[in-house]
């Protein structure tokens, strides 16, 4: 996030930053529009647990972060089995 913004920075884009918290899952965002005015978000959404639907495996949106017990005992403390 930090590169991004440094970035954005040196082209002198405007943006906004934004933190968002739910159940103890902190996600941090940047918001800019592009030269067509289309807004672009970029956060590090690696941090939300995706909760299969038909296994019992809890797999990250990250190809980098995979600590599949990490966000299994993540999703158990907020919603509990």
């Amino acid at each position: 996030m930090a590169a991004v913004e440094k970035r954005l920075q040196q082209m002198k884009i405007e943006y906004m930053k934004s933190r968002v918290e739910e159940g103890g899952i902190y996600v941090d965002q940047l918001f800019f529009h592009d030269p067509d005015g289309m807004m672009i978000e970029i956060c590090n959404c690696d941090n939300i647990p995706v909760v299969p639907l038909s296994e019992d495996k809890v797999w990250s949106c990250s190809l980098f972060n995979c600590n599949i017990q990490n966000r299994q005992q993540q999703i158990q403390q907020i919603m509990p089995i």
